[in-house]
């Protein structure tokens, strides 16, 4: 059973409910709680001068319930208060998260059979923003991939990432046939979604994979793909542009360069290294025809009904594989799609053949305040909260969420601004220390009132 501390309420007119009377009072209003709250014990001195009494249960200020109980000296009530309003699923690791629906983005759905859907509109971005008790952000990178040449000069780039800070601490991964000493790359932190990298040039000189990622996530991260000086030359492909809803089996392409071999193999999307399907854009199949040419179609039974734009973008890009355990790679080549006025099909993409396009969707790059702490009874209903980023819409919506559970995820009322900024307001129950109280509350016949609290010890 939890110990209840008994506080004189602060919204009391007085302390003794007998100073309403002639009488001197023989006890003053007395209220005990236990089980969790769900066992009252209460006095109530001169019974027969009140007209009413009850039991009330605030997370102050708000009144969460309340129960008539009967008038008389001593009492019991055994009550299963609406617990409604507090979440239960509250826990005191949780961080507060701020996310982006998007109506770029896409929701993916798998039914029973495996069968993957894609639905437009989806969660697109988010940051931590907040802690209940300690601010814990988890910083880690996207998957940005950057080609460079065995030899070059430094390299500077910039990173997608997510709760990003100027604390973060990054690492280099050289175990995939680079070489690369910790201090030879530098990271500057921009915001809280981006990070401009520099690799030094004596991480340049042998061919192979770096990875840059958080110290904390080193799964994901920014692939540095250090091509070999003996990499085939890609210089053009013909057509240079292709109308977007030009189905893929009708696809036929010319590509021209240096050094293809019969081996070469022709890959078309923004991360050759990936190994993944989902960054695919196409499949092609690639026929050599000399050194310096290559043809590439897609296989009918790898193009479906769909077409080259399937899903929508707004190019192609290709690149040429040469002898991978030389890293062997030519600069990439993109090919425009002209956008046509024929609606492109909509599909079901089936887990074989779901790829995932690049649309511009929204960034969360900084929130105001930060962190958010947790709210109390004296905050506002609302809090104002500035989000600043990219690509925003005014069809974005804004959500707030904490753990795992979907009980904590809430749309919040929001504002578009301006591509680069949306205004929300979290509410205040949302994200607060609560202060559970219990009021006992007597209304004389006369019409006055007096309370005695308990409040409840444990709580944040």
């Amino acid at each position: 059973m939890r110990i209840i501390a008994s506080l004189v309420c602060l919204t009391a007119c007085v302390v003794c409910f007998g100073q309403a009377t002639q009488q001197r009072p023989s006890s003053e209003l007395q209220l005990a709680v236990g089980d969790d709250g769900r066992h009252f014990f209460y006095s109530i001195p001169h019974p027969e001068q009140v007209r009413r009494a009850w039991i009330e249960v605030l997370d102050r200020p708000l009144l969460l319930d309340r129960k008539p109980v009967a008038i008389q000296a001593n009492g019991t009530l055994d009550w299963e208060w609406d617990r409604s309003s507090l979440n239960d699923y509250e826990q005191p690791e949780d961080n507060l998260e701020v996310s982006i629906w998007d109506p770029n983005g896409e929701t993916l759905t798998c039914d029973i059979n495996t069968v993957m859907t894609s639905h437009p509109g989806g969660i697109v971005s988010g940051a931590t923003v907040g802690g209940r008790q300690q601010f814990t952000p988890a910083p880690r990178l996207g998957h940005t991939w950057v080609r460079a040449a065995q030899g070059m000069g430094a390299i500077t780039f910039d990173a997608m990432g997510q709760d990003l800070g100027q604390s973060t601490k990054f690492r280099m991964d050289a175990s995939r046939g680079g070489r690369c000493r910790q201090q030879s790359f530098h990271a500057q932190v921009l915001d809280l979604a981006h990070v401009r990298i520099t690799v030094d040039p004596d991480c340049l000189q042998s061919p192979g994979i770096l990875l840059v990622t958080t110290s904390n996530d080193t799964e994901d991260g920014a692939t540095v793909h250090v091509a070999s000086k003996s990499s085939p030359k890609l210089d053009s492909v013909s057509p240079a542009s292709l109308p977007d809803d030009l189905r893929q089996d009708k696809m036929k392409l010319i590509l021209r360069g240096r050094g293809f071999t019969k081996d070469s193999l022709v890959y078309a999307g923004y991360y050759p290294d990936a190994g993944d399907y989902q960054t695919d854009q196409l499949w092609p199949e690639t026929e050599y025809v000399s050194s310096t040419e290559l043809r590439v179609h897609v296989d009918p039974a790898h193009a479906g009904d769909y077409t080259v734009a399937q899903p929508a973008g707004e190019k192609l890009r290709f690149w040429v594989r040469g002898n991978e355990e030389k890293w062997e790679l030519s600069q990439p080549f993109d090919v425009t799609l002209r956008h046509t006025s024929r609606p492109l099909p909509n599909g079901r993409l089936s887990e074989s053949d779901f790829r995932r396009w690049k649309p511009k969707t929204a960034i969360v790059t900084a929130v105001s305040p930060f962190p958010i702490r947790l709210m109390n009874e004296h905050s506002p209903k609302e809090l104002a909260v500035s989000i600043r980023g990219e690509n925003f819409s005014s069809e974005d919506k804004v959500m707030f969420s904490f753990g795992s559970d979907v009980n904590n995820d809430k749309e919040v009322r929001s504002e578009y601004i301006s591509p680069t900024m949306l205004r929300a307001w979290l509410p205040r129950q949302f994200w607060r220390k609560h202060a559970v109280c219990y009021c006992l509350v007597v209304e004389t016949k006369e019409g006055k009132r007096y309370t005695r609290q308990v409040d409840e010890k444990g709580g944040d």
